[in-house]
């Protein structure tokens, strides 16, 4: 109970927002429009703005999260912008070999930033959301 309460409190939001936060980082150097960083769903707890955009923690904030900025012109902008998430939480794995924590959540730590970065490369669609994987398999269609 106690490791399933750690992954869903814990592990997987620090996992989902170091997974936008890919994201955000590759917006804000490729674009020139503000951010936005959301994590959660459900009614709106907190929102930080800022210079270059916002972030919002909603009361489910163990639940997904979205980076919302303006697309690049250019193809290899989107891709970069798309793979940074997915990259954000391969780093996370392999970071976590250091942690100076139980090895129990050291291995759920690695595994959930691994499972995140793999399923968002797979491309789908789910209620109007996109995932990472459907956002490059569009550009790849769209230049060839």
């Amino acid at each position: 109970m106690y490791d399933l309460l750690m992954v869903i409190l814990v592990i997987s939001p620090l996992s989902l927002l170091l997974h936008e936060a890919g994201h955000t980082l590759a917006a804000n150097v490729l674009t020139s429009s503000s951010v936005k960083l959301h994590l959660g769903v459900g009614p709106r707890l907190f929102t930080w703005k800022h210079a270059r955009g916002e972030l919002a923690i909603n009361a489910f904030y163990f639940a997904g999260g979205m980076t919302i900025s303006s697309q690049p012109d250019n193809a290899f902008g989107k891709v970069i912008i798309a793979l940074s998430g997915p990259l954000f939480n391969l780093s996370a794995a392999l970071l976590a070999l250091l942690l100076p924590l139980p090895l129990h959540i050291v291995a759920l730590t690695i595994f959930f930033n691994l499972w995140l970065c793999i399923t968002n490369l797979i491309p789908f669609k789910w209620k109007g959301k996109e995932s990472d994987g459907w956002t490059i398999l569009k550009v790849i269609r769209e230049k060839s």
